[in-house]
């Protein structure tokens, strides 16, 4: 029992840096807001889920998420952003991916859906009135609705289609390792 939880402590720090550091490969998504960035830190938390459980998968976006606040950008917007999109993502597509592929894609569109709206809402009152604030921006207050209904809602259907995408290609890979290389914390 304590080796096991040891294991998974150390595994789910390693997929934490791993995901910091995939984190400096973001790229904005062209005609809309540079701010707007799609990365592959989700990658780390899809093994941390398949490899794990649910549990470490949150745990790897917290630890990845408060490095990067505290080493890179020390800005709390976007870090707040971040987490509530992966815990979103992370939550609903676990209901979906131990069935099948139809399934995993149901589960995709919802959790997209989910958190475009989610999202729309928390960046209308919350996010984006703050960093507005934090950075003495009048104008990004002041152009809110154009922000969120040109910027917010594409973006985020955007990034869960490719982060289903990835869900994808990461459950492929961990399918294809073999039983006997595989780690088994559950």
């Amino acid at each position: 029992m304590y080796k096991k939880n040891i294991h998974s402590l150390v595994l789910s720090g390693m997929l934490s840096v791993i995901a910091l550091l995939l984190s400096f490969f973001s790229f904005a998504v062209p005609f809309l807001p540079p701010f707007l960035k799609f990365d592959f830190t989700f990658i780390p938390l899809f093994m941390a889920l398949l490899i794990m459980n649910y549990k470490n998968a949150l745990l790897v976006s917290i630890l990845k998420n408060f490095l990067h606040f505290v080493l890179i950008s020390h800005e709390p917007t976007g870090t707040i952003a971040n987490i509530v999109v992966e815990f979103i993502f992370i939550s609903i597509i676990v209901l979906f991916y131990k069935k099948s592929p139809i399934k995993i894609i149901l589960g995709g569109i919802i959790a997209t859906v989910t958190m475009t709206i989610f999202m729309s809402l928390l960046n209308y009152f919350v996010l984006l009135p703050a960093y507005g604030y934090i950075m003495n921006l009048s104008d990004i207050v002041q152009n809110i609705k154009t922000i969120i209904s040109v910027g917010i809602i594409p973006f985020n259907l955007i990034k869960g289609t490719l982060v289903t995408f990835l869900f994808f290609v990461t459950l492929k890979i961990y399918k294809g390792i073999p039983a006997s290389i595989k780690l088994r914390f559950s």
